[in-house]
């Protein structure tokens, strides 16, 4: 272990285990609209996307140390800052600043393996610090339900303290040279490259390595393309649920702070051991397969979460609680399986099309965030639990059929090994694909 790992576990704890828990119901107390809580976690998404900005800065000029230990300050300021305004535009421009300073952080920590250490070594130093960060996740949820006692703005202040705290183990990460940065870069984005990692293709996407327009029009009409779609309505439905649980449960159901937080630990708890699970299924039976079931599983999950909004009956709160846990459950298959098929399907090179795949993931978050939030402001949570069910529905329905199935599931295109790390508001994803002998 190194001591810069810490970071990463405060980290998860606050912004992956306490944040998603936390802001919303606190901007729902503020401003009164689940539209208003929409809006923020999209401008919390939002800052995802500007993050390859700061990942060509930090291979230029060499400064990933500084860049960590600025980012993690930079949240730390906003999740503060939160705390004493009520004026709902600057809460937007809070949130994406954390979102920014989070995602710089976690992209940060990849470099900081992949820089200084030889490939060989980066799967298993990848899954040490994701464990790290999924450990420091289900820890800050333990932690949100301990707080429940406390009002909201003095948690949200305790979770600032925290990320502060982080930024004494950050300022032991490793040297990195501009000069050891660019031959990285060098290497990662050669096109002739036929093997992939997850690291070296999210390396491309993060450096701006990619013409993404010039790929846009080379998937045009392929299954990748039909993918895609189908990704993004799985995506939207999901994110949009997500966003707003805590304050559906809260508003609808009665459920306080310390039960939701409980509920939501026992859950990410199990998922974190499913990852390698669902890797092995992968490559037994077909990515598209194993998607195409967890879909199922899901859309079922998600229909049986929305039932208690339309017809109210004894033991429902039990019913939200155990369907959106096996909503929970069902995402270490999605994503492994998902990840899998964008770089088996893209027809110039997986990599790029995972810096695509990860783009459509940041705009599916965005979108469901804000349109979630809308259904709910106009005619209450039920809504948005049916665009869950509408989105995963249509999701299906693309694949039925799709010619995309058979490619996918070609055994000389399984993934030979897929093995996948994520924590809830920031997707951390890490695989090895190899070719079939």
């Amino acid at each position: 272990m190194e001591p810069w790992y810490l970071s990463y576990a405060i980290l998860g704890c606050t912004m992956g285990g306490m944040i998603p828990i936390l802001i919303p119901l606190l901007a729902f107390k503020r401003f009164s609209s689940a539209c208003h809580v929409g809006l923020v976690m999209a401008a919390f998404n939002l800052g995802g996307l500007l993050t390859p900005i700061f990942g060509s800065v930090a291979d230029r000029f060499g400064i990933h140390r500084e860049l960590l230990s600025g980012a993690l300050i930079v949240t730390a300021i906003a999740l503060g800052a939160l705390s004493f305004t009520n004026i709902f535009s600057l809460w937007l421009a809070l949130a994406m600043i954390q979102g920014i300073g989070m995602f710089v952080a976690m992209t940060v920590g990849n470099l900081f393996i992949v820089e200084i250490h030889p490939k060989t070594e980066w799967n298993e130093r990848i899954s040490r610090l994701q464990s790290f960060n999924s450990g420091g996740q289900v820890s800050g949820m333990l932690l949100a339900a301990a707080l429940s006692q406390l009002d909201l703005r003095s948690s949200l202040l305790i979770a600032a303290s925290l990320v502060a705290l982080a930024v004494l183990p950050s300022c032991l990460t490793p040297k990195v040279s501009p000069q050891r940065a660019g031959n990285r870069s060098a290497r990662l984005c050669d096109s002739h490259q036929r093997d992939w990692t997850q690291e070296s293709s999210h390396l491309q996407f993060i450096h701006g390595k990619l013409n993404f327009l010039r790929h846009l029009n080379s998937v045009r009409n392929t299954p990748f393309e039909q993918f895609m779609v189908i990704w993004f309505f799985c995506v939207a439905g999901a994110t949009a649920v997500f966003t707003l649980y805590p304050v559906m449960m809260q508003e609808e159901y009665g459920v306080g702070q310390e039960l939701l937080s409980l509920n939501l630990a026992i859950a990410m708890g199990i998922s974190v051991f499913l990852y390698g699970w669902a890797g092995r299924l992968s490559h037994r039976f077909g990515p598209m397969r194993i998607l195409q079931s967890f879909l199922g599983v899901r859309l079922i999950a998600f229909f049986v979460f929305f039932l208690p909004g339309v017809f109210h009956f004894e033991g429902s709160l039990k019913l939200i609680l155990l369907s959106f846990s096996i909503v929970v459950l069902c995402w270490p298959f999605l994503i492994v399986s998902g990840t899998a098929l964008a770089a088996l399907l893209f027809p110039i090179g997986e990599g790029k099309g995972m810096g695509i795949f990860y783009a459509v993931l940041a705009l599916a978050c965005i979108t469901g965030s804000t349109i979630g939030g809308w259904l709910a402001a106009q005619w209450g949570f039920t809504a948005t639990a049916g665009m869950a069910v509408i989105t995963e529905s249509l999701g299906l329905l693309f694949i039925s059929g799709n010619s995309l199935v058979v490619k996918a599931d070609l055994p000389g295109l399984e993934a030979k090994d897929v093995n996948v790390s994520i924590a809830v508001d920031v997707l951390t994803i890490k695989g090895e694909k190899k070719a079939e002998e």
